[in-house]
């Protein structure tokens, strides 16, 4: 994937997007029950062992995307801490997104909203209006053709409880769980069976752990939560 030089960022910008795992307010008709009754835990725990983030049809779009906000610090606080979105997701860069096909969203009077959708392109622009303001959202959209993206790594997971881990995966390694010794992959034994460890995108990355006292995140380098 061939990164663009996007330019810097001014203290109004953000290279971080952050996809949130849970919202506040409505959801699209199509995302399914299974999902969308996770908590905001759960989904994340569920991208971090498949890698894969799923793209559903924004409010007013038949596209799917995958959706993000973009958020310097202040901003991120003023989200989370004014507006509830729930501390937990995944951070990547803008040029990463933008890699893959994505970009910023154009926010429209509901005029200029209606000549985004009859050119097809709807995904591309909130409407804005008296019950439509979602500027706050900051948002870019990912489309994704075939309904997900997987990801080959990500800036940093968002997490709301330091204490909190992701469900363990299982590894490429095998082992005798009698006896602790290590196999080289199934040898008939009932006994040997997959190691299991945190999956690999939790340890390659930073882990930000929100500070609701601070009203910021905590950063800690890779592989250092365990």
């Amino acid at each position: 994937m061939t990164l663009i030089d996007l330019g810097l960022v001014g203290p109004a910008q953000s290279d971080d997007l952050f996809h949130f795992t849970g919202r506040n307010g409505g959801r699209p008709d199509d995302i399914p029950v299974e999902i969308s009754t996770m908590t905001p835990e759960q989904r994340l725990d569920a991208i971090l062992g498949t890698r894969v983030l799923r793209g559903f049809r924004p409010f007013g779009a038949t596209q799917k995307c995958v959706c993000f906000s973009e958020s310097p610090p202040e901003h991120l606080a003023h989200l989370i801490g004014a507006r509830g979105f729930s501390p937990w997701g995944v951070v990547v860069s803008r040029a990463a997104v933008f890699a893959l096909g994505g970009g910023g969203v154009a926010y429209v009077p509901d005029a200029v909203h209606t000549r985004f959708r009859a050119s097809g392109l709807e995904h591309w622009a909130v409407r804005t209006g008296t019950d439509s303001v979602w500027l706050h959202e900051r948002e870019w959209r990912l489309p994704v053709l075939r309904g997900e993206v997987r990801l080959g790594g990500v800036r940093a997971v968002l997490v709301g409880n330091p204490h909190w881990r992701p469900s363990l995966v299982e590894t490429e390694d095998w082992v005798n769980a009698e006896t602790g010794e290590r196999s080289q992959g199934p040898d008939g034994n009932p006994h040997t069976r997959p190691v299991e460890d945190l999956p690999p995108l939790w340890q390659e990355s930073e882990i930000w752990v929100w500070d609701a006292t601070a009203n910021a995140v905590v950063k800690h380098p890779p592989g250092t939560l365990r």
